[in-house]
């Protein structure tokens, strides 16, 4: 057991292995140092640190307490790996950036893609449990919309920097023809200039108007749509068995004729948790395969994530009957290289969707006559009664034929169940690299602070040397000087002599006079 120390400011018991108290940041073993100089810059820089520390911002995660922990250290350990002393180049911070990211943002994102007109934001309001995103048989927005869960209703909408919309203006392709006529028949340069660059507008709404401030910023009719980047559609009012986590995301498409809105496609379709792949139950064509394909390219590392849709079920002659040929046909070109690992993971993940009929019967009390049309056809198609009065009695029966609710079930029980579970499996993955990152840190600083010790007290020794060296060298220069000194007494002696004797003489010579 490691030895307390207690520290003399605060009193905060420490063990003996610490330099500085973990609470106040005053040097434990001061009385070890006479002059208090000596320590004093170190001690208050340690004390401002620890200080700082105390007041470093929380992000409080409500829906774990361990993560709400880890997260909180995490915190602390970014301010310190922020601080000018400590030198690191190993991405440590965009780590844990990474990290409280994931944990105060724990979302299940599913990337909706598909040509024109396959019924994917048709799909999406189905799941949605209302039209909030457009349904126009032209394609309304090249801007990626995300669908979340909110107590607030809202829009967000975020626009192109100036270098993104240089990047996109650079990236059309020679398809883009539509593209420019468009641009340039709204008019659209003449706003392009108030829209670049422009902060992101965040507005809180009532839900029956979602869907026409989302129109405002999504529409083709709308120039400024050009420089929309993302918009993000906060519900209050989703399915209650709706996961809160679950973030939907409408993409504009992989085949745009700028390539830097594929791009983004691209980048979430690798990032997404899970991609929903419509295709037209009608026309599953040499496009549509080449669409599957490029999906199962970026979700290589994880092909179990894929969901082939198949849309308009309900325009099938016999869909029931040619569902059953169109999946097995399905089942034997999806599976294999580049595709679908076992035939047993294209049967669980290629299934269809008639969000169009489920939409008009979950409002069929809103509905007019006309809209009740399909459903009657439907309705025959299924044989089932075309009258009006037994149209009302079969909404249950025709809703479940439609399969959304099969769908929603795969998100909530499936998708959103197993996702707990591997986010936190993800978090501790992430939060084990960031300590043993630190770890791997702390002592290489360590190791490089006891290397500077060590040249250190090689040059003190060096010194040392020198000392000695110019010591013996003043000894010997002393020594000589003693040696000369008593050599040049005894000649001084020895010349005295012989003076006294020449003086004697001549005072004897003298006295013969």
């Amino acid at each position: 057991m490691d030895k307390i120390v207690t520290c003399p400011n605060c009193g905060k018991e420490n063990t003996a292995k610490r330099y500085f108290c973990m609470e106040c940041g005053t040097l434990l073993n001061g009385s070890l140092f006479p002059d208090k100089s000596v320590y004093e810059d170190a001690e208050l820089k340690v004390m401002r640190i620890i200080e700082n520390l105390k007041l470093t911002p929380h992000s409080s995660i409500i829906w774990n307490d361990t993560v709400d922990l880890c997260t909180r250290r995490v915190e602390k350990y970014r301010a310190i790996m922020r601080l000018p002393e400590i030198k690191s180049d190993d991405g440590v911070v965009e780590k844990m950036n990474d990290f409280l990211e994931l944990c105060t943002k724990p979302e299940f994102q599913i990337a909706f893609v598909g040509t024109i007109k396959t019924g994917k934001s048709t799909l999406i309001n189905a799941l949605l449990g209302h039209n909030y995103a457009s349904m126009a048989v032209t394609p309304e927005t090249a801007a990626l919309t995300k669908f979340r869960s909110s107590p607030r209703d809202y829009v967000k909408v975020s626009f192109y920097t100036k270098n993104e919309w240089e990047d996109l203006w650079a990236s059309r392709t020679s398809g883009a023809d539509a593209f420019m006529n468009e641009y340039n028949e709204l008019n659209a340069d003449s706003v392009k200039d108030r829209w670049i660059g422009h902060e992101t507008i965040y507005k809180e709404i009532a839900n029956s108007d979602i869907k026409k401030e989302l129109a405002t910023w999504s529409s083709s009719k709308h120039a400024e749509h050009y420089f929309v980047k993302e918009i993000e559609v906060g519900i209050s009012s989703l399915p209650e068995d709706f996961p809160k986590q679950v973030v939907f995301v409408d993409t504009p498409g992989l085949s745009d004729p700028v390539s830097y809105r594929s791009e983004i496609t691209k980048q979430y379709i690798r990032k997404a948790n899970a991609v929903f792949v419509c295709v037209d139950a009608q026309k599953v064509q040499k496009d549509e395969i080449e669409t599957i394909s490029s999906v199962f390219s970026f979700s290589s590392h994880n092909k179990n994530k894929v969901h082939i849709i198949a849309t308009h079920w309900d325009k099938l002659n016999k869909p029931e009957e040619d569902w059953r040929v169109q999946k097995n046909w399905l089942k034997k070109r999806l599976v294999g290289k580049g595709f679908f690992d076992t035939a047993e993971m294209a049967e669980n993940n290629i299934t269809y969707s008639a969000a169009y009929i489920y939409n008009l019967c979950r409002d069929y009390n809103a509905i007019d006559v006309n809209d009740k049309i399909p459903l009657m056809q439907f309705a025959l198609i299924m044989g089932m009664g075309m009258d009006f009065n037994s149209l009302e009695n079969n909404i249950p029966y025709m809703k479940d034929k439609t399969n959304i609710q099969s769908i929603q079930r795969i998100i909530t029980d499936k998708l959103a169940s197993n996702y707990k579970k591997l986010l936190y499996q993800d978090i501790e993955k992430k939060y084990l690299d960031i300590v043993y990152t630190l770890k791997r840190i702390a002592k290489e600083q360590q190791k490089e602070t006891a290397e500077i010790i060590e040249i250190t007290s090689a040059d003190i020794e060096k010194m040392k040397d020198k000392v000695e060296e110019k010591k013996k060298n003043y000894d010997e220069i002393m020594e000589n000087k003693q040696q000369l000194t008593a050599l040049l007494k005894t000649v001084e002696t020895a010349t005295q002599k012989h003076l006294d004797e020449i003086i004697k003489y001549i005072s004897k010579s003298g006295s013969l006079k």
